[in-house]
């Protein structure tokens, strides 16, 4: 199958890239940058385009001139990005969403997955969330992914295109250069395991939910493949790591494997204020699991972080680590 990833050669689009690949499908990539990064070790095997979602002809030619049949979504601004640059936030997030929607109905196209994020739940979520709850964004980031959620299932009963989603969690991975809110999870595990000293920014307290990054990968690749039938709540939570662990309890989780680590903590008080009203505990992935076979293989913190330390200390250079 001829696939098109948008920020395939970001964190988890790169592992995406390379599930594809394994599968046999003939992999695009779209994006800001046309440096392969994380996809360098297989970059003759993919075709990378430049690109900007903004612009409709940018998307519509990557799609019409690669005959593309499936297309993940998952480029785009982050949050610490989006809520610092808004306008460039709305033309990359929502109108780079509505150009891909476009050309999946110009060109018929079989089958669109997007990604979104428990960032469109917040405000007055409460600490369980399903796929039932009010979502309240607080942030531009998920103000713009619950507008493409909608959008999305605007064009599956309007125009008949196959769209599904995934909203993730905080995703656990290497790698990741970006400091956002959550961002703490993955680098307590990954600054240690380079024997690297770090200031966490929240306090021992603060718990999120999390999912490691090749799970992300699963559940993508799961939901591309469910039967159209099965596909009835449309957009899903997906988790992974149960229960949620305090950012203390993952602390001693990492000195089991790393017992020098210099971890400490600096809370950084804008950071607080997102945890003061993001409370959420337990991201209710049911539907998934109901629907489409949803079951992670990472679920719980010792796998995740015995795994993670591994992959940093085997090849770090697949993350663009030292």
């Amino acid at each position: 199958m001829r696939v098109l990833v948008t920020g395939g050669t970001g964190y988890i689009g790169a592992g995406l890239v390379r599930a594809l690949l394994e599968r046999g499908d003939d992999v695009v990539t779209f994006g800001p940058t046309s440096d392969p990064g994380r996809i360098a070790d297989i970059a003759n095997d993919v075709t990378v385009i430049r690109g900007n979602l903004a612009y409709s002809s940018e998307v519509f030619n990557a799609v019409k001139d690669h005959r593309i049949e499936r297309i993940f979504h998952l480029g785009s601004m982050l949050s610490t990005l989006s809520n610092a640059n808004p306008w460039a936030s709305f033309q990359v997030n929502v109108v780079g969403t509505m150009n891909v929607f476009e050309a999946a109905r110009l060109f018929d196209l079989p089958q669109l997955v997007f990604t979104s994020t428990i960032g469109t739940f917040a405000l007055g979520a409460g600490t369980v969330v399903t796929d039932h709850t009010i979502q309240r964004p607080a942030t531009m980031y998920g103000s713009g992914k619950l507008y493409c959620e909608c959008l999305g299932r605007f064009y599956r009963t309007h125009f008949g295109l196959d769209y599904r989603a995934i909203r993730f969690p905080s995703v656990i991975g290497p790698g990741t250069k970006l400091r956002t809110v959550a961002q703490y999870n993955s680098w307590m595990i990954e600054r240690p395991a380079l024997g690297k000293p770090f200031d966490c920014f929240v306090t021992e307290g603060t718990k999120g939910p999390g999912m490691y990054f090749k799970d992300a990968v699963r559940s993508l690749l799961m939901i591309a493949d469910a039967p159209r039938d099965s596909i009835v709540m449309v957009n899903y939570n997906v988790g992974g790591l149960v229960p949620t662990p305090t950012a203390k309890e993952l602390e001693m989780e990492v000195r089991k494997h790393i017992p020098g680590a210099a971890i400490t903590y600096v809370p950084d008080p804008a950071i607080m204020d997102y945890y003061a009203t993001a409370k959420t505990e337990t991201f209710d992935d049911s539907c998934a699991r109901e629907e489409w076979g949803w079951l992670p293989e990472y679920g719980s913190l010792d796998e995740i972080v015995a795994d993670f330390i591994h992959e940093v200390r085997t090849d770090p250079s697949r993350y663009g680590l030292p």
